[in-house]
């Protein structure tokens, strides 16, 4: 692969997959897709995070139109005592606030961004303190490689996770690419599990 080309190339997939993804996913579809994301979720992930028996940092985010939602599941962990960190927009970087489930959320200023909490601050390296992290993304492939918006938001937020933190990232099932199909750079950050509504994937070693 010629990496002079590799931007273009990202912007180019960007854009069909998005467009894809809207004409998808409209509000019923959406729906659905979120009842059978929380069902995995709750099959996988909610196993793993009684077996430490003790509440969690769980970070996660809020989903724009169409695309893959775990709110109604995070909703719940926040309720159920866990403490859910979500994005706020910061300008080059992503800030963390906790969410305690009942909040209504606020616009964010970001573009592309979802809505925010107003709750306690984790600042940038709030990452650093999570035990578990979901992030959103245009698509995954098998290898791990995963296709943001193209600003970078995540690469430089997960620079700060520990190495014992469980990390996935959630898209739709018709996001989920075949090893090697998405291209990627020296900054892009392995992604090792992905949930779809076909269930929890783990993926292959970066290249």
């Amino acid at each position: 692969m010629n990496e002079s080309n590799t931007p273009a190339m990202k912007r180019a997939l960007r854009r069909e997959i998005l467009r894809s993804r809207r004409e998808t996913y409209g509000a019923e579809a959406a729906r659905e897709s979120a009842t059978r994301i929380r069902a995995h979720l709750e099959k996988s992930i909610d196993p793993w995070i009684g077996t430490a028996r003790r509440p969690l940092v769980i970070a996660g985010y809020v989903p724009v139109p169409a695309e893959a939602s775990a709110l109604a599941w995070l909703r719940r962990k926040a309720r159920d005592g866990h403490t859910v960190i979500l994005p706020t927009y910061e300008g080059q970087l992503l800030g963390w606030r906790v969410w305690d489930g009942h909040e209504t959320l606020l616009p964010s200023s970001g573009a592309k961004f979802g809505a925010e909490p107003t709750g306690e601050s984790f600042g940038a390296e709030g990452l650093a303190r999570a035990d578990l992290i979901i992030t959103p993304a245009v698509a995954v492939d098998l290898a791990g490689t995963r296709l943001g918006h193209g600003k970078g938001y995540y690469d430089r937020a997960l620079t700060h996770v520990r190495p014992e933190t469980r990390v996935l990232t959630l898209v739709h099932e018709t996001e989920l690419f075949d090893a090697g199909t998405l291209p990627r750079e020296p900054h892009d950050v392995f992604i090792p599990e992905v949930l779809t509504e076909s269930g929890l994937v783990a993926l292959g070693n970066p290249a």
